[in-house]
């Protein structure tokens, strides 16, 4: 923990497919902030005690604690958003009883920019985060969450062997955009092979990790609850409504898209983010929020206009998210810089 100000900071990024942008665009200008005040190596992992993130919030994450800049994972998204999600049919994917994308490309974008570094055999692990991390999935294979985690604490070094670009993928196998991922590795100095099976999106269970964070901080690391800050992240969300007097709303309302977007996602997404974030308040601030805060708890998310689908790949879009994200970071310049000010202690394997 940072011993000049004995604050632990916790860093949360929303799933949201292609929308991740706007939390890579607010943290591309607060890295900038950061390599203004200390220099050109400066990074977010030197600032975040622990950082979480579900989905594309978990890539993001994932980024962030092995040390990339800001600016690389922005580009990542900003690039590749074509190759990532080209164009689908709704039609064909419904007949052949398939996902709507293929994870290839994705796959090998990943691999491509996670391995930068000279680590064994060219593949960069949880292990080699620079900052404690944590990363949501569900296990289809035994029916319940698994939450990928550094070697933070001495009795839980499992997950630090496995490959990063496997728990990437994991997080964001999104249903029906993509197929639950399986996965298999050999542990670091050992030949003991793993194995992992129909992983599915860790937003069907926390789209917004936020609380995953202060759980972990608080009952697995012993943190005290005053001495925790949040930075969570919203990747913009389009709550779904619905006044119309149909009666219907069977399986085409639910899965066939509507304005590019499934209402079924859509409406767990947006109402499990604002479960989190309510919750969130109540336990910083106190029933009404009108109490002294417990703990600093800042939320930074945009109520979409128009909904921008998470596969959006169009340059409009991309602009759109790309300008929401700095219109955040503008609106929210004190509170980020906050964030900032002190760098944590630097963190330490438990292998």
């Amino acid at each position: 923990m940072n011993e000049k100000d004995n604050k632990f900071k916790i860093l949360s990024i929303d799933g949201g497919g292609i929308r991740g942008i706007i939390p890579a665009k607010v943290l591309y200008h607060l890295e900038e902030e950061a390599i203004k005040k200390d220099g050109p190596n400066a990074r977010l992992c030197d600032y975040f005690d622990l950082v979480c993130g579900t989905s594309t919030g978990g890539i993001i994450a994932i980024g962030i604690a092995l040390g990339m800049t800001a600016k690389e994972i922005l580009n990542l998204y900003k690039d590749n958003a074509k190759k990532i999600f080209p164009s689908k049919s709704t039609a064909k994917a419904f007949l052949a009883n398939q996902p709507y994308y293929n994870r290839k490309v994705l796959e090998e974008l990943l691999a491509k920019n996670f391995n930068q570094q000279d680590y064994n055999n060219n593949t960069a692990r949880i292990y080699h985060c620079k900052t404690r991390l944590c990363i949501p999935a569900y296990d289809l294979d035994k029916g319940e969450e698994h939450v990928f985690k550094t070697d933070h604490l001495h009795n839980m070094t499992r997950d630090c062997h496995m490959p990063i670009v496997n728990v990437a993928l994991a997080t964001a196998a999104a249903p029906v955009y993509y197929s639950p991922y399986s996965f298999k590795y050999t542990e670091m100095n050992s030949v003991n092979e793993c194995s992992y099976i129909n992983n599915v999106d860790g937003g069907v269970l926390a789209n917004n990790p936020a609380l995953i964070g202060l759980t972990e901080a608080v009952y697995c690391l012993d943190i005290p609850l005053e001495n925790i800050e949040v930075l969570s992240l919203g990747t913009g969300t389009f709550n779904l409504k619905d006044q119309s007097s149909i009666k219907k709303r069977g399986l085409r309302y639910w899965l066939l898209p509507h304005k590019k977007s499934l209402r079924i996602y859509e409406v767990m997404a947006s109402g499990q983010s604002i479960y989190i974030d309510n919750t969130m308040k109540l336990m910083s601030q106190g029933a009404g929020h009108d109490q002294k805060g417990r703990f600093r708890y800042h939320r930074i998310q945009k109520m979409l206009e128009q909904n921008i689908p998470m596969d959006a790949s169009d340059d409009g879009s991309l602009n759109r998210l790309a300008n929401i994200g700095q219109e955040l970071y503008k609106n929210n310049l004190e509170h980020l810089k906050h964030f900032i000010q002190h760098k944590i202690e630097p963190y330490k394997h438990n292998i």
